[in-house]
């Protein structure tokens, strides 16, 4: 017999398929797939999931098979298309995964797969339509009369009833097959069960082997006489083991009698639910919001008096707060201020470590220092790309059509790119760790006691630690420490390539933090200094993203993909690309850096003249009045 005959390849095909589908997902699991994984975990799950379900359908394919294999044209022409989109996907990804041969394995693998089931639907049906009387009668004369497998349950039969249910899952009440199970534990006593049938037949159907004598199907209301057997009569009310595994076949009697209910209790009832949904809501909405402690903080609220470790303590929750604020926002995408935003706060916490850390206990602060710096970093990531295709934007607002086509092949880079980013920041943010690391911050910042710190040493000597005794010295290292660059600034040209702007852009964003975090304390010069302060800044931060932006859009020209590429693991059939829209726009960028620089010495005069000194002079006095 055919069945019987591919039945050994059927299963191995089958089980074969199982161990790829369950190898791909605890594959995925493990290696945490998301939609920025490398691609090789993004090719091995997709491989092995494709060919498990491939090898699945193969298995109940050729199980149900009533013919020859080599004349199963759907059969072989499903397994050959999805294996050549397999294999094409094998090879294409991810280099050469591109349109339109994204489209042809789609199509491929997906018409496979139809063909292949399709095929199961034929045989199923086939099955189910062979013979005369139906499917539940032919099973059981092939399984009963068959000496060579007396037990009753041969592979065709497990075989086609597997494919059956399988087909009736996908075909939701087209057909349900009659199939035999053995009672319990007895190898001579079968229930049929034909759901189809159900309808019309309200008494269970009862057959009964003896050795090699058998008792056709019969009912409650017949009796079958054979020349081996005495007269038995099915009882009509069903058996235990019929209502234990096949509640379905008992019909509930129904009864005359009306069950009278109390009203009043009903009534009693339904207001108590109610009375205790409203109580729910109301305590839900009473619930403060996460991290409320943080978010309600309108300022820092330093003080002179304070020490330098509680001032600390203060501006890291307020700006604790505005990351959290800002975290919904910046996961939603449909603001990217909000991202700029929490990013900034990020940024601002990782400045007051660093400015403060010889006044911190940074053995208790190190682990939360490198979990802000982490968050920043991956926040950053995705804000430069939003800030390149911003200047995009900007540059292409007044540009033709012609030149909006011939940036499409960098705009879809940085949007491919901002993407992959935007996928590991989400799963950064939803990590158990980032969010375990809110907590514990959250609590060392509750903690007053961490935060105390000692006014006197062990020997009796005392020891600077309030604002209003050590913030005047610092604000004035930092402004010795910027000035000092005007030396090397006033004797050699501008050049923005050189590391020591990049350094100066930092030392300027240390200095105009600083008054930032402490602008409560000092007096109202502060605002026009740090206005200052923020347009030098702003001149040597775009100068600096503006040198790196030529970088990768000269290295975009060269490999076609946005990043720096190391020239090792780029294909040497990689050549020069030409894009004319992109020519154009490294120009703009290196008109616009030369802009930066020309604007340069007005920015760094303000900066370094006397009446900022002396402006800075009068913020620090204003800290012995505040």
């Amino acid at each position: 017999m055919l069945v019987k005959k591919y039945s050994l390849i059927a299963s191995i095909g089958f089980l074969a398929g199982l161990v790829f589908c369950m190898t791909g997902l605890l594959f995925a699991i493990i290696s945490r797939l998301n939609r920025g994984s490398g691609s090789e975990v993004i090719l091995t799950v997709c491989f092995l999931l494709g060919a498990g379900i491939l090898l699945i359908l193969a298995g109940i394919n050729i199980a149900g098979i009533r013919q020859q294999l080599s004349r199963s044209y759907s059969f072989i022409a499903g397994m050959l298309l999805s294996s050549i989109g397999l294999l094409v996907f094998a090879f294409s990804f991810p280099d050469n995964w591109l349109y339109p041969r994204v489209s042809y394995v789609i199509v491929f693998y997906s018409l496979g797969i139809f063909l292949l089931l399709i095929n199961i639907f034929v045989n199923y049906f086939l099955q189910a339509s062979s013979g005369s009387g139906d499917l539940g009668t032919v099973v059981c004369e092939q399984s009963i009369n068959s000496n060579e497998r007396p037990e009753g349950h041969n592979d065709h039969s497990m075989l086609a009833t597997f494919a059956g249910i399988m087909m009736t899952n996908i075909t939701a009440g087209s057909y349900e097959p009659s199939f035999l199970t053995s009672t319990n534990g007895s190898d001579d006593t079968f229930i049929l069960t034909d759901t189809a049938s159900e309808e019309k037949h309200s008494e269970s159907q009862i057959m009964e082997t003896t050795g090699r004598t058998t008792i056709p199907l019969a009912t409650s209301d017949e009796i079958i006489e054979m020349d081996d057997c005495q007269e038995k009569e099915i009882p009509a009310e069903p058996t235990a083991m019929e209502t234990t595994q096949f509640p379905e076949i008992v019909d509930v009697p129904e009864t005359d009698d009306t069950e009278i209910f109390d009203d009043t209790s009903n009534d009693d009832q339904d207001v108590m639910v109610a009375s205790s949904t409203e109580t729910s809501e109301l305590s839900a909405a009473e619930q403060p919001l996460p991290f409320s402690e943080f978010r309600s903080m309108k300022k820092t609220d330093v003080k002179a008096t304070d020490t330098m470790r509680e001032a600390a303590r203060k501006i890291l929750m307020f700006h604790f707060g505005v990351m959290i604020e800002h975290e919904r926002g910046t996961k939603v995408g449909r603001d990217i201020e909000e991202l700029h935003d929490m990013r900034v706060a990020a940024m601002r916490m990782r400045s007051i470590v660093e400015v403060l850390e010889d006044h911190i206990d940074m053995k208790k602060m190190y682990p939360h220092y490198r979990n802000i710096k982490m968050t920043r970093r991956v926040l950053g990531s995705v804000r430069d790309l939003d800030v390149f295709l911003e200047v995009i934007d900007r540059y292409l607002e007044d540009k033709p059509m012609g030149t909006r086509i011939g940036m499409d092949p960098l705009t879809d880079a940085l949007m491919i790119e901002r993407a992959k980013q935007r996928g590991n920041m989400l799963v950064y943010l939803d990590d158990v760790k980032y969010n375990k690391f809110k907590n514990n911050f959250a609590d060392h910042l509750l903690s007053k006691k961490s935060w105390k710190m000692r006014s006197v040493k062990k020997n009796g000597e005392p020891v600077p630690c309030r604002v209003v005794d050590i913030l005047p010295a610092l604000l004035y290292t930092q402004l010795a420490t910027v000035r000092s660059y005007n030396e090397i600034i006033a004797n050699e040209a501008m050049d923005p390539h050189l590391e020591k702007y990049h350094q100066l852009r930092i030392d300027v964003k240390i200095l105009r933090y600083t008054l930032e975090f402490f602008k409560e304390v000092l007096g109202q010069e502060s605002k026009g200094l740090i206005k200052d302060l923020k347009a030098l800044q702003d001149n040597l931060g775009d100068m600096h993203d503006t040198v790196v932006a030529l970088d990768l859009l000269e290295n975009f020209e060269k490999y076609g993909r946005w990043g720096k590429e190391n020239k090792k693991q780029v294909s040497s059939s990689t050549g020069l690309r030409h894009h004319p829209g992109v020519d154009a726009y490294i120009e703009y960028r290196k008109q616009e850096l030369q802009d930066l620089v020309d604007g340069f010495p007005e920015a760094w005069s303000r900066v370094i003249e006397p009446d900022f000194s002396v402006s800075f002079s009068r913020a620090i006095a204003g800290i012995y009045n505040s």
